[in-house]
């Protein structure tokens, strides 16, 4: 094989990985959409920058999380499929809303929680870690948090 036909087969390999990633995103997004109509069509949804978040028990609306504020919350992570599936996070923690601590789907999510709300946050791999694994989620996985907000102080 000569260097052009090499380059030539290294572009087309590399331009079909990028469709079937775009294909994987519109998929999950559907599938994201699907699962939110179902199974939470009586609560409110807010979507933001790629994040949808429902709300099943609101918090104190005169207390909502802006970029720079810090959350402590209860979160659970679980990769998503066309419903929730492996585990791979729980814990209280204690973040600052913006990108430095947060995936930009959990940003995005996250923007405008009230103080004691209980939500879950879905969003796909283009939010998440896209490409790259960490730990049990696997590259190109949409996710779902569920999260209860326990305080929040604002900046």
């Amino acid at each position: 094989m000569n260097r052009v036909t090499i380059i030539f087969a290294a572009v087309v390999l590399f331009a079909s990985c990028q469709s079937e990633n775009a294909l994987t995103l519109v998929n999950q997004e559907a599938a994201i959409d699907k699962y939110i109509t179902s199974k939470y069509a009586d609560y409110e949804v807010f979507r933001n920058g790629g994040a949808n978040r429902v709300i099943v028990i609101a918090g104190d609306s005169t207390v909502l999380a802006a970029p720079g504020d810090s959350i402590r919350m209860m979160i659970e992570g679980n990769v998503f499929t066309s419903s929730p599936s492996t585990r791979f996070l729980t814990d209280e923690v204690t973040v600052e809303l913006g990108p430095n601590d947060l995936v930009k789907g959990l940003e995005k999510g996250l923007e405008g929680v009230a103080k004691g709300e209980e939500c879950y946050v879905f969003f796909s791999a283009k939010y998440g870690y896209y490409d790259s694994s960490l730990g049990v989620v696997p590259p190109m996985s949409a996710l779902m948090f569920h999260i209860k907000t326990l305080d929040i102080k604002k900046k």
